[in-house]
């Protein structure tokens, strides 16, 4: 079997039909609150990818100026970002998935941090643009890893509305991101952004480092074994086994576990195998959703890189003002999150009693359980308003419309991307929910190039065709790409029981 079968979605005891007696372990022996925290935890260090990415829109005209350079490259300091926010994933969510998400978590917040600091005193534009790229490749990971802590600890009948939670950390930065960029560079400098954003990545890896515990189950198991131990739980271990006058070795949290036997080898000293995150889009069924996800999710990031040079246009605001109406699509995406989460959550159980499972309470789904059908359920309303908005919004901002009706627009926007979003990442989650991190990653690289290309792309578009035309032109690939969710509906079921089968087979030929 090759390392790429073994990380794909394995058989399991299916859920268990109705009327049956479900297992006495349970699939996380965290109690509800312990789990809220730690969701809440990785909700909260969500927001420093998007936070970084988003305090720096209103201050791009701030950086032209002081840099002596044009919209253009400046705008490339963007493009880099996404590139690498879309690609380092795929190191970080594979590491994450071997070595556990504590040593991965901290690790990317440190090369954080340092990439802050170089960008508050980088002299020239050059400087700005390589450091961005390592600031990407710092902080754009935190979301892959938190997914993975949210896969790790949740069932499939929990898990959309812990993803909405989780979430909505995310949507946190286009919230606060802009309207803080936008009073720093216009009372402070713009320099000073990066001065708070290395403030609020030391205070994530502070509360990490003391309360977030390891949930990679190859390693602990449903919560109950010992490795990459928080401060308080090296203490009590260490308590505990004086009491037992044993001694304590580091082969407990260094070595792989699994089925409760413990493999010789130093996880640390294995290398993580990169390109799963690339070999996961070689499933057809994976490489549709995550396509027709990126395709609505760089469309949005096309409304948010337009925003302040059409707003400077139309409207002549400064900086703050800009920030500001950035609240709007942030509210949006809040709440999109949360309502979606709910509505996951809704959608799953509904399907789940038709199917005639009644709890769904087992990490991974029987080959012949609806998981599609479960979670694409709602997905149409979204879809829809993304698209029809998209339609009209470049043709308000043409007639230089009220400013009313564009930040209502953007809120609509905001709401139903984010609610796709959670719909995508869910459903690849459940895919292959052992290497949740790693799948993410998959997820972030459709979606942050196809977002790169819409941040390179927008500026010329609107000079050579016309702000109207070109989210016209953009409404209409969205509408187009409609093609492919028909495709997901009838064979992605098919696609996915012949994968669990064929990993089936292998596994019995290897035991024989």
């Amino acid at each position: 079997m090759t390392a790429f079968d073994e990380d794909l979605e394995q058989p399991s005891r299916p859920i268990e039909k109705l009327g049956t007696k479900s297992s006495t372990e349970p699939y996380s022996i965290f109690s509800k609150h312990t789990k809220l925290l730690i969701v809440v935890i990785c909700c909260f260090t969500g927001i420093v990818s998007p936070l970084s990415a988003n305090i720096y829109f209103p201050a791009l005209d701030a950086i032209q100026k002081d840099l002596n350079t044009t919209t253009e490259l400046v705008n490339l300091t963007v493009t880099v970002y996404m590139i690498f926010q879309g690609l380092s994933p795929s190191f970080w969510g594979s590491l994450a998935d071997l070595w556990g998400r504590r040593p991965v978590y901290l690790s990317t917040l440190v090369v954080y941090m340092g990439s802050c600091i170089g960008l508050a005193l980088a002299p020239k534009f050059y400087v700005l643009l390589i450091l961005r790229m390592l600031q990407a490749f710092g902080s754009s990971s935190v979301i892959a890893i938190g997914a993975g802590v949210v896969g790790d600890i949740a069932t499939p009948s929990e898990r959309g509305g812990y993803f909405g939670l989780f979430s909505m950390g995310q949507m946190l930065g286009p919230v606060i991101g802009p309207v803080l960029g936008g009073i720093i560079a216009e009372y402070l400098s713009w320099r000073w952004i990066f001065w708070i954003l290395l403030i609020v990545g030391a205070a994530f890896f502070i509360v990490i480092f003391f309360l977030l515990p390891e949930t990679l189950r190859s390693l602990v198991n449903n919560g109950s074994g010992y490795a990459n131990p928080t401060p308080y739980q090296w203490w009590k271990h260490r308590k505990m086994a004086k009491g037992n006058d044993q001694t304590t070795d580091d082969d407990d949290s260094s070595t792989i576990h699994e089925n409760g036997k413990q493999k010789g080898k130093n996880r640390f000293l294995q290398v993580p195998n990169v390109t799963q995150p690339f070999l996961y889009l070689l499933q057809p069924d994976v490489a549709i959703a995550l396509v027709y996800n990126a395709i609505h999710y760089a469309t949005y990031y096309c409304y948010l890189t337009s925003t302040t040079s059409q707003f400077v246009l139309i409207y002549n605001m400064n900086e703050i003002q800009i920030g500001l109406c950035f609240l709007c699509q942030g509210v949006g995406c809040i709440l999109g999150s949360f309502v979606e989460g709910k509505m996951l959550d809704r959608d799953f159980k509904i399907i789940a009693k038709q199917a005639g499972y009644e709890n769904a309470t087992r990490a991974k789904l029987p080959a012949d359980f609806p998981i599609f059908k479960a979670r694409l359920r709602s997905m149409w309303i979204n879809a829809g308003l993304i698209q029809i908005v998209t339609l009209f919004y470049g043709w308000m901002l043409y007639i230089r419309a009220h400013l009313a009706v564009i930040l209502v627009l953007q809120f609509i926007v905001g709401f139903a991307n984010t609610s796709m979003f959670n719909i995508f990442q869910t459903l690849a989650v459940d895919l292959f929910p052992g290497k949740s991190a790693t799948i993410t990653a998959s997820n972030n690289l459709v979606r942050c190039l196809l977002g790169a290309v819409a941040t390179v792309t927008i500026e010329p578009g609107i000079q050579g065709v016309g702000v109207g035309w070109i989210f016209t032109i953009i409404a209409f690939v969205c509408i187009a790409s409609n093609a492919l969710v028909p495709i997901l509906f009838k064979f992605g079921p098919r696609w996915r029981k012949a994968r669990m089968e064929k990993i089936a087979r292998k596994m019995k030929e290897q035991e024989n």
